[in-house]
């Protein structure tokens, strides 16, 4: 076989080989993003919904059901042990252990147990949740809680002057204070402070800290 013949059969033996090449070469296109998991995603907001925020008032009524906090531990601050206050005392236990919660009580007597050493002694039980009852406790837990970030505290029958997402209020008519350090939200009248009114304080506020709408304070409907 002469030379231009074997050129002319070698050419088209690599022509084939480079036609068999390009049917079986991978593709080099840049591959289709992966679906992003549930996690991953960025869920769908209602642009419409009220967002809770720390200080915001949010009108609430008294949860119809009992929450399941077993296991919760609950620390209980007063700030007398007069016999109003341990009625209404009485009620706060009776409505968190009603809501799964171990109830420990730390009662100013206004003598060598102040509220601040109440407050102390609250802390040192490592709790879930601080409560402090009635307006007396106000000025102590706005001083104080600041201090204290990772704990979450909840008023009952007044609220901060300064809100904050750790602090948690539950306030009604006629019991609005908010300390020494600003005025109340309208007058005040003990007269509405019933130990009924307590318990669906507590079970509300309760059931706020748990879902994590923490911070805000939430005003019962009569």
């Amino acid at each position: 076989m002469g030379l231009r013949s074997r050129v002319f059969i070698g050419s088209i033996a690599v022509a084939v080989v480079a036609l068999l090449a390009g049917c079986t070469a991978p593709d080099t296109a840049d591959p289709a993003p992966a679906t992003a998991s549930p996690a991953q995603q960025t869920p769908t907001v209602d642009p419409y919904a009220p967002v809770p925020e720390p200080g915001r008032t949010i009108e609430a009524d008294p949860p119809a059901e009992a929450r399941d906090l077993a296991g919760w531990v609950v620390a209980l601050v007063v700030s007398s042990d007069d016999a109003e206050s341990r009625s209404l005392t009485d009620a706060a236990r009776e409505a968190a252990e009603r809501e799964g919660a171990l109830v420990e009580e730390f009662v100013a007597d206004g003598g060598a147990i102040t509220v601040e050493s109440a407050f102390d002694d609250a802390l040192a039980v490592e709790p879930d949740v601080v409560i402090g009852l009635g307006e007396r406790t106000s000025d102590v837990f706005s001083y104080l809680t600041a201090q204290w970030l990772d704990q979450q505290f909840l008023i009952v029958g007044a609220q901060l002057p300064e809100p904050t997402d750790n602090v948690t209020a539950v306030i009604w008519e006629g019991a609005t204070s908010r300390g020494s350090g600003a005025p109340a939200d309208g007058d005040l009248d003990a007269a509405g402070t019933t130990p009924a009114r307590v318990a669906g304080a507590i079970a509300a506020g309760l059931g706020s800290v748990a879902d994590g709408t923490t911070g805000v304070v939430l005003n019962l409907a009569e």
